[in-house]
């Protein structure tokens, strides 16, 4: 931990990891994928069953793969919003102005957090999914779906905090993000391949990647397209804001 601490994205780390702990709220954020997936564990089966006891007609075990295909973003997205209101906090204080100017230098400034929140919400993805446990797919499309959802968490990071000129905003702007999951789960209700007009969305690849997966009538190829294009439209996405971001505080 010693020779950890002096590094200097090592300082970084540690930094912000002092400043989670002290605020409850953060701590809620950081648990809450794994709260969702406890409860949903018990709820879905449950649910289910009193469905099959009130309605033969109506069968809600069909719209498990809806549930778990929006749950997959949450711990990136809910981890790139951590990082955003940490972010967006330095900011409003100058304090990432005042990095600008040191040996640090801004992208490795950002690379340490932004590596740090990703790399946790990656096996999140795995774990609540299989925790919830009521759509079966294999270990490695579920890993590679986990890679392709991960990305969200710096986009979401960038996003905010260049749109946003303080915490206020990025609080109220995060509520309001809904349409980046919402949008691409439509798709389960469209028929045909409407929903293709929701590809200009980055979201809306890891979920189509999710929903071939656990598809009987999958396919193979179009699975590893959404994953490729699942990495390239969020990485682009998380570029272009970066460099919004980089010429506020050059400004």
């Amino acid at each position: 931990m010693t020779v950890f601490a002096t590094l200097p994205w090592g300082k970084v780390i540690l930094a912000d990891f002092r400043k989670t702990v002290t605020k409850p709220f953060f701590w809620l954020i950081l648990v809450m994928p794994l709260l969702i997936g406890w409860v949903l564990r018990y709820l879905l089966p449950y649910l289910n069953n009193r469905f099959i006891e009130q309605s033969a007609n109506f069968i809600f075990a069909d719209y498990y793969p809806l549930i778990l295909a929006l749950l997959i973003l949450t711990p990136p997205i809910y981890y790139g919003f951590i990082l955003a209101l940490l972010l967006l906090e330095e900011k409003d204080e100058g304090v990432l102005s005042a990095v600008v100017v040191t040996p640090i230098r801004l992208p490795w400034f950002l690379s340490a957090r932004i590596g740090l929140y990703t790399a946790i919400s990656l096996p999140l993805i795995y774990i609540v999914h299989e925790m919830i446990g009521v759509v079966a797919i294999t270990p490695t499309r579920l890993l590679l779906i986990a890679l392709a959802a991960a990305p969200a968490a710096p986009m979401i990071s960038m996003l905010l905090t260049a749109l946003c000129k303080n915490q206020l905003e990025g609080f109220v702007m995060g509520k309001g993000m809904g349409f980046l999951i919402l949008f691409p789960l439509a798709m389960f209700f469209v028929p045909d391949y409407w929903h293709l007009f929701c590809a200009i969305l980055p979201t809306y690849w890891p979920i189509i990647a999710y929903f071939t997966a656990v598809s009987e009538d999958g396919s193979s190829i179009f699975f590893n397209m959404a994953i490729v294009m699942s990495l390239l439209m969020q990485l682009t996405a998380t570029l272009i804001l970066y460099r919004r971001f980089k010429r506020q505080l050059y400004s």
